[in-house]
């Protein structure tokens, strides 16, 4: 099969789906065949240009894959060819089109892929925000690694956002850790984030949301995987009223938010971390260890995909995802379909 892809020509121009070169791996790279891939919210952003980050055009778009390995560098001694993976090629940091996932045939690295088992594919990128979860709650807010031999804790973390895609497996992270998680969902997630571990769940739209959190308290750490500029206002009082601090938020802080003294938001790019030389050992145990035991084993979790079609509908799926018209699940691609 020849390789095609969905590629924009410049900022903010309408997608294209045409033929593209097959990607040659290089020392420690492999190509993957791409059997499904996820479309996330930054996809879009990315290209009407919100996100500013400085592309080169022409491009193609997409960070995560799910598919068959096709071909191995030098140096590769994980996996083969026919190996069935998923994978984080991190186009958005490396600007190099041919590690863009919205193609049929995608470069991407070793060290930032995992063996899948029988985990269909469509099924395995829902996992594939697993990357951010951990490293906001490992790397940045500094909680224990997640592990089988845990013990319990009596500590207090808060998700704020438990049913949104790195909420749900930020609060399997952080349970699997051995801390107690209390989270926000609407009353329909309840079941889904206590099934993750969720030690209490609370309706962000309860008019005494603070009160109640506040009561549950302390927290050891604070992170908003998904919360609007009023919860916002609601996690920076929680933190004031426990001496002050910094909660993680994958939204940046809202325009027009005025956090009290004493408490800031941080946004990361995580993806980031993962690039990072120092960084090496963790970054193995994620893939190597923590999501490939998750998806080969079944110890993790996973959250629901809905499969649109092949790369034709990428434009679709983000217009719904611009319009915020998915939740609680992720919208899934299958390039190879003709």
């Amino acid at each position: 099969m020849s390789n095609k892809a969905a590629w924009i020509n410049s900022k903010g121009e309408a997608i294209k789906v045409c033929d593209a070169e097959m990607p040659t791996p290089g020392p420690g790279q492999l190509v993957i065949e791409n059997h499904a891939v996820p479309l996330h919210p930054g996809d879009w952003k990315l290209a009407k240009g919100i996100i500013p980050i400085p592309l080169k055009y022409p491009t193609i778009l997409g960070n995560y894959v799910s598919g068959y390995v096709h071909e191995v560098g030098e140096g590769i001694t994980r996996f083969k060819r026919g190996d069935r993976v998923l994978s984080m090629s991190a186009l958005a940091v490396r600007n190099d089109h041919n590690f863009g996932a919205h193609q049929r045939y995608t470069l991407s690295v070793e060290t930032l892929t995992a063996h899948i088992g029988d985990t269909p594919f469509e099924d395995a990128t829902s996992a594939s925000i697993v990357y951010a979860a951990m490293s906001a709650l490992v790397l940045h807010l500094g909680l224990d690694r997640p592990s089988k031999d845990a013990q319990s804790k009596e500590e207090n973390v808060l998700v704020w956002g438990g049913a949104s895609s790195i909420g749900f497996y930020a609060v399997q992270i952080a349970a699997q850790a051995g801390y107690k998680v209390i989270t926000t969902a609407s009353e329909r997630n309840r079941p889904l984030v206590k099934g993750a571990g969720a030690t209490e769940v609370l309706d962000y739209r309860s008019p005494t949301i603070f009160e109640d959190l506040l009561a549950l308290g302390p927290y050891k750490a604070m992170f908003g995987a998904s919360e609007s500029a009023v919860d916002q206002v609601v996690i920076g009082n929680l933190l004031a009223a426990q001496g002050g601090g910094t909660f993680l938020t994958t939204m940046g802080v809202r325009p027009g938010v005025a956090l009290p003294d004493g408490v800031k938001g941080l946004f990361v790019q995580y993806m980031d971390d993962y690039l990072k030389p120092e960084n090496t050992e963790y970054v193995k145990w994620v893939f190597w260890e923590y999501l490939e035991d998750g998806l080969v084993k079944g110890t993790l979790k996973l959250g629901d995909v809905e499969v649109i079609g092949g790369l034709e509908k990428i434009t679709e799926g983000l217009g719904r995802l611009e319009a915020g018209e998915v939740g609680g699940k992720k919208l899934v691609i299958k390039p190879n379909l003709e």
